[in-house]
Order: C-alpha cells, then structure tokens, then sequence
C-alpha cells in the first residue's frame, strides 16, 4: 500500500523544508543479509525521524553493480555478469521493500546502467579538463592470466583470488587526482 500511495517519493514543489538522506549502495554480488541491514538501517531511522519532524526527505536507493566480485559471482555459476547482476538487484530490492525501508524507488540509480554512469564519466571529464585529474604511473597488484589489475584484498598470499595465478608487482599508467578531502 505504502507504494500505491508513494508514501516516501518526494516531491520538489513541497514547501517543507528538505532532508537527504543516503545509505551506501548494496553491492550486487549476491543476496542481502543481516549486515547489510546493520549498515542501511542507521541511516533508514533518520529519514523516518527527520521525516516525523516534519521535513520533506529524499532518500534514494541504488545498486552498486560494478566490479570483480559480481563478475566472480557470475562466472563461477555459468552466468553473465549483466545478468547475475540484474537478478540480485531484483531480488535485493525485493528483499528491501519487504523490510519496509523507506526508500524513494522512483529514483533508483543502478551503477552499471548507461543512465548512471554517463554522469560520472561526465564528472570525471570536467576533472580532467580543469587539471584535477591526470594520469601517472603507479605500482599495481597484476594477475597475469586474468589480465588486470586487482586491489590488495583480491591478492591472497600472492596470489589472485579469482585464478590462483601468482600476483606480480607492475608499473602502469592509472589515472590519479589532486584532489583531497
């Protein structure tokens, strides 16, 4: 009913003043579990409070589909990676409406999806063109056999977790940032 209703899409003509609220992504590698909830519902019981005093709160939910988890997922049933991805956000969302979380779905970002990511790539364009974001060389974890670079929790022992080929040491050019926080 709380969908019928669109209960939690926010509306900005809305004279209340405005709230924003927002949960890391999910990772689409597989189903929700308990830690998930653990890490989304601190941030679900301040939109419910900021919404009870009266404002007018934004809270989206997305899906953070990139990456070589998924990617590992998927390939070691036989799945595509599009696919294997597209089912657990199905099922996640699934899952994260029947919890009753407070989400506006009408405004859903999926990462892996042309109408996300074109605003990133955008993003990182106007870095780039004003000098914040350039490239160099870097030390880099590689896997030989799986042909790229990993990040040093996907290097076990000096091997990679997805092939078990040695991990080796190598200069690439990456792109960097001048940018902190």
């Amino acid at each position: 009913r709380w969908a019928e209703d669109k209960l939690y899409q926010v509306s900005e003509d809305d004279p209340r003043p405005k709230w924003y609220a927002l949960t890391m992504f999910p990772y689409t590698s597989g189903d929700l579990h308990i830690g998930h909830w653990y890490a989304m519902a601190p941030s679900d019981v301040h939109a419910r409070f900021k919404r009870m005093q009266g404002y007018n709160v934004l809270h989206p939910m997305g899906f953070d589909a990139f990456g070589l988890p998924a990617e590992n997922a998927a390939i070691s049933r036989g799945i595509h990676p599009f696919v294997w991805t597209m089912q657990n956000v199905d099922n996640m969302r699934r899952q994260l409406k029947s919890i009753g979380a407070i989400y506006d779905w009408s405004r859903e970002v999926i990462t892996c999806l042309p109408d996300y990511y074109q605003w990133t790539q955008w993003f990182f364009l106007k870095l780039y063109e004003n000098g914040l974001a350039y490239r160099g060389k870097a030390q880099v974890n590689w896997c030989p056999r799986c042909q790229t670079v990993l990040a040093n929790e996907q290097v076990v022992d000096g091997f990679c977790e997805r092939c078990g080929a040695a991990v080796i040491k190598r200069d690439l050019e990456r792109g960097s940032s001048s940018l902190t926080w």
